[in-house]
């Protein structure tokens, strides 16, 4: 039975597909697809010069610019040699899955600082294409799931550098089997260049977080967990990597591991550098709430059922288990209006220590008036504290209501609907 359900998703999938070859194929793709993305920008950019209307052509483009922000990170994380424990990393600029480089190239803390500058120059030139689009009934059809990076440069079309690798790391996309993501058409409309937008900003206020702070010291106590060629500044970390290097390579877990963990540890606590990125973050936020409503404000008006990326309660698609409802949207809209006040300071996040029942943890002066950041101690609360006042406090009961709703994943539906 499962044999016969899968046989008859590829038929649709393909005849799907089928129809966009039908149709003259969006400028785009074939740069997409190459992952020739410096070229195709050239090419889009001087067709819109000649072609100022075109709508279509500046969605490909948006949507161009936004890949190649992943392309120029998985290239550098590539050059450097990135290790591919480091999808356990935090930060989710360093869980790409890049190829293993036999040859990585040495790397310094300024180095990955101008890596993540880079990306972040990328996503708001992206943002400031899709800005431009006009037209609500835009369409840009994409084989989205053979969409490739070359990020070794060598011109071969590997499957480890296809964007349907990068997408599993993100979203749970098991309803579409391996063999049918190549012939998978989406047909991205006018909410879907919203909603990409929406995803620039989510970004850029997570890199202008990680920029604002010095985090030189934890570098130097940990990046060899990160890169295989480091400049150390310890010498005697240097000997000992060497050591491991001579002995067959790899990380064992030993005293000089449980030494460098406490120093990380340790020196998770950031100078800040460049408060004016903290403070940008704010507007960013706000934002992908504004973006949010706009994007389903869109969406609510759509009336057709066109492989559909995202799709309101009438329509369906391929991609996710996720479902839109009525109920869905509705909660959405209430979860959208909490997070308004929240990043307004009008409510308070409830504070994680005592029984205060009105205590609670302003995020807009955390954002708008930072200052250095202990981890340690903002976890434990102490750090907090400059943060924590009386007032309105989100109610516990109330997200907990959210969840019920979104059956428990509420937070995979952000992810997923933005």
């Amino acid at each position: 039975m499962f044999r016969k359900i899968t046989l008859l998703t590829c038929s649709v999938l393909l005849m799907t597909s089928g129809l966009v070859r039908g149709q003259q194929q969006p400028l785009v793709e074939k740069y997409l697809l190459s992952g020739n993305f410096s070229q195709g920008e050239k090419d889009l950019q001087a067709h819109l010069k000649q072609n100022p209307q075109d709508d279509q052509a500046r969605f490909g483009l948006g949507t161009l610019q936004f890949m190649q922000s992943l392309d120029h990170l998985s290239k550098s994380w590539y050059r450097y040699g990135i290790n591919s424990s480091t999808r356990n990393a935090i930060l989710p600029f360093f869980r790409l899955p890049v190829p293993a480089n036999p040859n990585p190239e040495p790397i310094d803390y300024e180095s990955v600082r101008n890596v993540l500058k880079e990306m972040l120059k990328d996503l708001e030139k992206a943002d400031k294409t899709l800005a431009e689009i006009e037209s609500k009934n835009v369409k840009l059809p994409l084989h989205l799931f053979a969409i490739h990076f070359d990020i070794n440069g060598n011109g071969k079309k590997d499957k480890a550098e296809d964007l349907n690798v990068f997408l599993d790391e993100i979203f749970d996309l098991k309803r579409i089997p391996n063999h049918c993501r190549p012939v998978t058409v989406i047909a991205f409309d006018y909410a879907d260049a919203i909603w990409l937008r929406g995803y620039t900003h989510v970004l850029r206020s997570m890199l202008e977080f990680a920029l604002a702070y010095d985090a030189k010291p934890l570098w130097d106590v940990s990046a060899h967990r990160l890169f295989p060629n480091v400049k150390f500044k310890y010498e005697f970390m240097k000997e000992e990597f060497d050591k491991l290097k001579r002995e067959g390579g790899g990380f064992r877990f030993d005293g000089n591991s449980i030494l460098d963990i406490v120093a990380s540890i340790h020196n998770l606590n950031f100078k800040l550098q460049e408060p004016e990125r903290i403070k940008r973050i704010h507007g960013h936020l706000k934002k992908v709430v504004e973006l949010s409503r706009e994007m389903w404000t869109s969406l609510s008006e759509e009336t057709d059922n066109d492989r559909e990326w995202i799709p309101n309660s009438r329509q369906t698609t391929v991609v996710s288990q996720f479902r839109s409802t009525n109920q869905t949207l509705t909660v959405w809209q209430e979860i959208l209006d909490e997070v308004d006040e929240i990043l307004d300071g009008r409510t308070l996040l409830p504070f994680w220590r005592g029984e205060s029942k009105d205590r609670g943890f302003n995020v807009k002066r955390f954002i708008t008036e930072p200052r250095d950041f202990d981890v340690i101690l903002f976890i434990h609360g102490s750090g907090a504290m400059p943060f924590v006042e009386r007032g309105d406090v989100s109610s516990p009961e109330k997200w907990r209501q959210f969840q019920e709703v979104f059956n428990g994943d509420l937070f995979g539906f952000a992810i997923w609907f933005n």
